[in-house]
């Protein structure tokens, strides 16, 4: 039948033949007969019908009579059972897929990773199944596609079942997207991705990183710029600018970038020690860089006096600040918050995880708050003071935070205290901390920023002659062009990327040289500084350590091309001495400036 034709047509001829019809229903009948043709098929079908059925009852009319039941009666039966079985097909057919269904999603959804945690860590997991996001705390120990971890406290190791192999540092929030590729809103990562898992991808609110067979460090901050750190290999980093371009670099080993406010990148120094590289190598300190905040936050005052989150206090003057109340007046090494103390007392925090046969060093960065004429002392000790280690030369305000490096210190338990405390020489000195680490020891390198002696006025100082010289109030030996420069000094060198000054090697056998002590046997070290070059070409210069050259990149001689800073890291060596010469020396003409200098453990011996 038509299916453009009324519904009722049907019954309405049924009517006519059966001379019930009224006569504007039998006009309009006429005119849709003549004027259609499967209307008039449908008319000749019924009525041959209707005929058939009248005969039938007349030629039986010997029979008891049986009440007559209407054709429109029939055919509307017909189509309600019609109906009935196709509800019927139809509710079979939905209970097979919910069944199918059923069996489909009661398998076990795939594991594309695994985790462990440190004993201290603390975390809620929850999985796309879960009613309403529901999160349990430390729940089970896979991870499946849409999963998501959010890490308050400690550390974790992530093994992806494609290879990749990740250290997550709290504060984190993470979610599996697809099993090649990672969706951090916040938190610090290192990551090892295989040869076999090229591609994996990582991304943050500001930045997407596609690995392409390297092994890198990702640290996304709250509302802060977001960094991308590169240790070997090479990976491809976008982000996208307030425009909404986006921007495209590739990096490779020794390299690192950050973003800007306004989505573009900027180079930063590569920093090996801020991202953890094993669960086993180190204890996890708990707000290293001071931005997760006590609770409640109301007891911060408006200047930031307050607890501090995960750290115990001593002292009066003691909080956290960012650049918007009075301490913090210039920009923290990370995130958005660096911790104070003013006057005298002591920040510490106990972990867990030592190893007492085996020595450590604690780095940190600091400042000062710059009021005139202030300068503090800082110290770091393990084990209540037991173990402790203080520069000699007193900290005063610098344009970035410089680091601190303690050298070797012991422990004497698997738990230990870690104390940083400071203490006024002169003035309303107030000491700003940052960015606290521990590590397997290192060998402290005395004023790696060579940030002493101080040159007032933005000026400079270099060893004249041909013969060796030295600047007093530094533990540096200067000679023949070697020397100190201050951020905006006659030679023009860009911004010092740790505190404000840089070492100069100017022309050919100009050097810089120091006594380096704490190396142990067994241990694989490698050294990492800051190098620039300065307009008119840079001076070529080769590190040596003892009587050996450091290789960097396999050369023994390099050369900075760049004017801004850029990270050198050495090859790793092993030394069976505890204490070396650790001397830079230029191998030609121009002018080099170096900075941040320091060692990296790297592993020892089992």
């Amino acid at each position: 039948m038509n299916d453009n034709l009324p519904a009722d047509l049907e019954s309405r001829i049924l009517l006519l033949l059966d001379g019930e019809l009224d006569d504007e229903s039998i006009a309009e009948l006429d005119e849709m007969l003549q004027s259609d043709k499967s209307a008039r098929e449908l008319y000749l079908q019924t009525a041959a019908l209707h005929s058939a059925l009248q005969t039938h009852h007349l030629s039986r009319s010997n029979l008891p009579l049986m009440p007559l039941i209407p054709m429109k009666r029939l055919l509307d039966q017909h189509r309600r059972q019609q109906i009935r079985y196709s509800l019927i097909a139809a509710a079979a057919l939905l209970i097979i897929a919910a069944v199918t269904l059923s069996l489909i999603t009661s398998r076990p959804p795939k594991a594309l990773a695994s985790f462990r945690v440190t004993p201290e860590a603390t975390f809620t997991l929850s999985h796309p199944e879960d009613r309403r996001d529901k999160e349990s705390p430390q729940d089970g120990s896979t991870l499946r596609e849409g999963s998501r971890l959010r890490i308050t406290g400690g550390s974790m190791e992530i093994s992806f079942a494609s290879g990749v192999r990740s250290i997550i540092e709290a504060p984190c929030d993470l979610v599996v997207l697809e099993e090649d590729r990672l969706s951090m809103e916040q938190g610090t990562g290192w990551f090892e991705v295989p040869p076999a898992a090229i591609g994996f991808t990582i991304e943050t609110p500001r930045l997407t990183i596609v690995d392409l067979g390297t092994e890198f460090g990702v640290h996304a901050p709250a509302d802060a710029s977001h960094e991308i750190h590169v240790f070997r290999g090479k990976v491809q980093a976008s982000v996208s600018s307030s425009g909404g371009n986006e921007q495209r670099t590739i990096l490779t080993a020794g390299m690192a970038r950050k973003t800007d406010a306004t989505g573009d990148f900027l180079d930063t120094p590569l920093d090996t020690r801020r991202f953890r590289k094993s669960l086993t190598d180190s204890p996890a300190l708990r707000n290293p860089g001071f931005d997760l905040m006590q609770e409640p936050s109301s007891d911060l005052d408006v200047r930031g006096y307050g607890p501090i989150a995960s750290w115990g206090t001593s002292g009066l003057g003691i909080g956290i600040s960012n650049q918007s109340q009075p301490f913090l007046n210039q920009p923290p090494h990370s995130g958005t918050h660096a911790a104070f103390i003013q006057g005298r007392g002591q920040i510490a925090q106990t972990l867990n995880g030592f190893d007492p046969s085996k020595p450590y060093t604690v780095t940190y960065f600091v400042s000062e708050r710059g009021l005139p004429g202030a300068a503090v002392n800082t110290s770091v000790s393990l084990d209540l003071g037991n173990s402790s280690y203080s520069p000699d030369i007193p900290i005063i305000k610098t344009d970035a935070f410089r680091r601190i490096v303690s050298g070797p210190l012991a422990v004497y338990g698997p738990t230990a205290n870690v104390q940083i405390g400071s203490r006024v020489v002169s003035g309303d000195g107030s000491l700003l901390i940052d960015s606290v680490s521990v590590s397997r020891a290192v060998p402290a390198i005395p004023d790696g920023g060579f940030e002493n002696p101080a040159q007032g006025g933005r000026s400079f100082k270099q060893a004249a002659g041909n013969g060796e010289g030295s600047l007093t109030g530094t533990r540096w030996t200067f000679a023949s062009g070697g020397g100190i420069t201050g951020n905006g000094s006659p030679f023009l060198p860009p911004l010092a990327p740790e505190g404000s000054q840089a070492a100069i090697l100017q022309n050919h056998g100009a050097s810089f040289s120091t006594i380096v002590s704490g190396f142990e046997p067994g241990v694989t070290y490698t050294l990492s500084f800051e190098a620039a070059a300065r307009n008119g070409g840079a001076a070529p210069f080769h590190v040596r350590l003892g009587d050996d050259t450091l290789p960097i990149g396999n050369a023994s001689t390099l050369t900075p091309s760049h004017r801004e800073y850029t990270t050198f890291t050495s090859d790793s060596f092993t030394t069976g001495q505890d204490s070396l010469i650790l001397k830079f020396e230029a191998t030609g003409k121009g002018t080099s400036f170096v900075d941040d200098l320091r060692f990296n453990f790297v592993d020892e011996a089992r």
